[in-house]
Formats: structure tokens, C-alpha cells, sequence
């Protein structure tokens, strides 16, 4: 529909007819026009699209079934809010400030236990302690071998015909095993996972999990029925079975980086019919801290030390009972914060670490994900040369589920200036970052 409108352009001189178009309406966009422009888009954009109108949401819904190539984007952080049911997720966007909800399939977000994530994907235990891969975008979810899978995992009946697990130190037939029930023994078990590339890649994908009692690994390919202990002959291979704390997957070699807590680092190369491990760089400390590996796309390595100090509760309330129902847990009413972060170049030649407070313009995000550097000439909202982080230790995440999460900012890295907070006033964080994509 056009409108006419009368416009005076002189006394004398008459008037002439000017057309205003009406606003286009952009709900009758074609089906194929909107799948072209929604599988460029990023995350926050595809997902604000799907809830213009109810004309574009099958195209949306179709993006996410099909799983086209979604264009790289910030990090962002998944975590679960109380006042939603329990198969809905929050997606938190830092550069953008804005939150946005997805449906995931079953089993319920809210139960699982977050292990890991890259690619796009998270990694997440069920309530079986079986881990499964999934693309919140997309709602795609690949099973990884069971946990029975693991050399040192069996399962059994109780005597209530109930399925129980134990956990062996090295491999069954080990005295005394720890028992756990299955809901329990994710809790314990998994420490890391890291993956080569999307699991959408099938067979290409490897995943490597490192686990307890002390920092074993283990590593499958997608649709394998069982997880392959790394282990063998010699010096490296007795030196990776104890402590390792995290893992980094290097594309332009395709090797696995792996740094114990001591600062050694591994590399792994999986991709033949055998494991082969060589140690490039020698331990240096044994600091009470986490440490991470990060390499950035210009080939540095780097080593990220991340303290923390258990402090009491700033909100107690927030705490519930956990699953060992110990009333003399001394960590009841504590909770651990982050007090500096401290950033090393790792010099392979010299074999020692610098002390350096510049990333080559990325800003670093770390938490239940592998790390991700975000280039600040992009993405004008994050510091440059900064860390954001979110919560993943032992005691937080899995004694205290419901507690106030350690998540903030560095402004340079080796500083103990935190800002501490959350995305959303009243909400339970269950979150990593992640930067998603399919």
C-alpha cells in the first residue's frame, strides 16, 4: 500500500504528487533468503532473529537442525537460571551484554555435570556419569564412550539391584576400590576434556580426557565404544601419568599440548596407530595453583598461573547441602576467589618461563572450556591483554553447586585487581565460556 501526499512547492506554481513507501514488511522475507542470512550470522544476532516474529523462526530452527557453518564469535557463557525449567539454558554474550535462552535436549541441562568445551560444543557427564557432546546452538549431542569405557571404572548391583561404580586406582583387580553412586563418581572422575575440532567432524575428532586418580589420559575418537589409556614405555610416559592439570590442541601441528602442575609440558601426537609423547619443556615449580597452557595462532606457548584463596561466604544462604551431607565440612560456609593470575612465555630454547604481561593483542577466556584468545582489534569490548575467567574448581562447582561463582577480570594479568560478578542478578551459574558456534 502507497500513500499519497500533497507537498506545496510555490504559491502559483501548483503542486506535485510525492510517493512515501510504507515500511517494508520484512516477515515475508522468502524461506531461502532468511536461511542465507541467518548461517552467517553469530551467535547473538541468530538467536535475536529467531524471535522476531514467528515467520522467521522455522528458517532459525531449521539453521540449527541442518547445522550450517555459524561465523566465529565472541565467548560467550552457558549457565542455568533458577526460575527456568531445567531443559533451559542462558547464553550470556560479554561483548554484547545480552542474554539469550535455548530448549537442549534431555538429558535435563540443569542435571549435567560440565566437564569441558571447544569448537562450539560443551562436554557434560549425565547423572549416569556418561559423557555426552553437545552444540547448545544447534541442540546436536554426540555420545562419548561410557565411563565402564575408562580402564579403571566398573560397574555393579548393590544389593538393592541399584548400578553402582568403582573406582579403581590403577585398574580392576586393585584392592580396596572407592564405590561411588553414578550421580557421585562424575564428580570426582573427570578433570578435563579437550577436543581436536567439532565433534560434527566425526572420526576426525579426537578427545582427550584428562582424569583422576592423578591427572591420568585417556583419549577417544567419536563413535568409539571405549576410552585408550595413554600409557607405555619409558621415562615420558611414567612422567604423564601423574598431575596433569590442562590441555591445549595446537592446529597448526596437530599435536596435543599438555602441562603438568609442576609446569612440565607434553606434547601428544594421536594421530597414529599408537600414542607418541615427548616432553619439550622441564618442570619449574610446584606452586599451589592452576596452571594452563595456552598457544596463540602466531605459535607462542605460554603458561597461565591462576591463584585462589578460600575465604568465608559472602552469602551464605546460597549454599546447600552437598551430596556427602557432611555437617563438619569445613568448606560449608567458605567459597574460593580468584587473587592473581600470573602470564609466562615459555622459551623452549632457554628452557625457562618469562614473566610477561603481553598476550600479542588477544585477551584470554578460561573456565571448564579450553582456552580461547579473542583479537581486541575485533572486539572492542574486551581489554586488551586481559583474562576473563569463570569458576572451575573442585569445590565450588561440585561440593557447593549453588554457591557464588568466582568469575571476573583481571585488568592485566599478573594483577590481583578482580572484578567480581555475575551476568544476571539472581542467577545460578553453572557456566564456562564457550565460544559457540557449530
Amino acid at each position: 500500500m502507497k500513500s499519497v501526499v500533497g507537498v506545496g512547492v510555490g504559491v502559483g506554481v501548483g503542486v506535485v504528487a510525492a510517493e512515501v513507501a510504507a515500511p517494508p514488511d520484512w516477515s515475508c522475507l522468502p524461506d531461502d533468503m532468511l536461511l542465507i542470512v541467518m548461517q552467517i550470522l553469530d551467535i547473538r544476532d541468530l538467536l535475536s532473529a529467531g524471535a522476531v516474529c514467528s515467520s522467521w523462526r522455522p528458517a532459525y530452527l531449521a539453521i540449527r537442525s541442518i547445522r550450517l557453518p555459524i561465523t566465529n564469535a565472541s565467548p560467550c557463557i552457558l549457565y542455568s537460571r533458577e526460575s527456568d525449567d531445567s531443559n533451559t539454558a542462558t547464553i550470556y554474550s560479554p561483548s554484547s551484554k545480552m542474554t539469550f535462552k535455548v530448549r537442549l535436549p534431555d538429558p535435563p541441562f540443569r542435571c549435567r555435570h560440565v566437564v569441558g568445551s571447544g569448537h562450539g560444543w560443551i562436554v557434560t557427564a549425565d547423572e549416569m556419569s556418561n559423557l555426552q557432546a553437545l552444540n547448545p546452538l544447534t541442540g546436536a549431542q554426540v555420545d562419548l564412550p561410557p565411563v565402564t569405557g575408562l580402564y579403571h571404572v566398573e560397574s555393579f548391583l548393590d544389593q538393592l539391584g541399584r548400578i553402582m561404580y568403582n573406582h579403581h586406582y590403577d585398574a580392576p583387580g586393585d584392592p580396596d576400590p572407592l564405590v561411588y553412586h553414578p550421580e557421585e563418581l562424575r564428580l570426582f572422575l573427570y578433570h578435563r576434556v579437550v577436543m581436536s575440532c567439532s565433534p560434527s567432524a566425526g572420526r576426525q575428532c579426537v578427545v582427550l580426557l584428562i582424569h583422576r586418580p592423578t591427572g591420568q589420559l585417556s583419549f577417544a575418537r567419536i563413535g568409539d565404544q571405549r576410552w585408550t589409556r595413554i600409557i607405555g614405555e619409558g621415562d615420558v610416559f611414567d612422567e604423564l601419568e601423574l598431575h596433569l592439570m590442562d590441555a591445549v590442541y595446537n592446529e597448526n601441528d596437530c599435536l596435543f599440548y599438555v602441562v603438568s602442575r609442576y609446569g612440565c609440558i607434553f606434547t601428544l601426537d594421536l594421530n597414529g596407530p599408537l600414542p607418541v609423547a615427548r616432553k619439550i619443556f622441564q618442570e619449574v615449580a610446584i606452586d599451589d595453583c592452576t596452571k594452563y597452557i595456552v598457544i596463540t595462532p602466531m605459535g607462542s606457548i605460554f603458561q597461565v598461573w591462576r591463584f585462589s584463596q578460600c575465604r568465608l561466604a559472602t552469602n551464605p544462604g546460597t549454599y546447600v547441602p552437598n551430596i556427602w551431607d557432611d555437617e563438619d565440612d569445613e568448606f560449608d560456609d567458605k567459597e574460593w576467589i580468584t587473587t592473581t593470575m600470573e602470564l609466562y612465555k615459555v622459551d623452549i630454547d632457554e628452557q625457562k618461563l618469562v614473566k610477561s604481561t603481553c598476550l600479542e593483542g588477544y585477551a584470554l577466556f578460561m573456565g571448564f572450556s579450553s582456552p580461547i584468545l579473542v583479537p581486541t582489534q575485533d572486539f572492542l569490548a574486551f581489554g586488551r591483554d586481559c583474562a576473563y575467567f569463570t569458576d572451575d574448581t573442585l569445590e565450588s562447582i561440585c561440593i557447593h553447586k549453588f554457591g557464588r561463582r568466582d568469575i571476573g577480570r583481571p585488568e592485566v594479568l599478573p594483577s590481583a585487581g578482580i572484578l567480581q560478578g555475575r551476568p544476571e542478578t539472581g542467577a545460578t551459574l553453572r557456566g564456562h565460556t564457550a565460544r559457540y558456534g557449530v
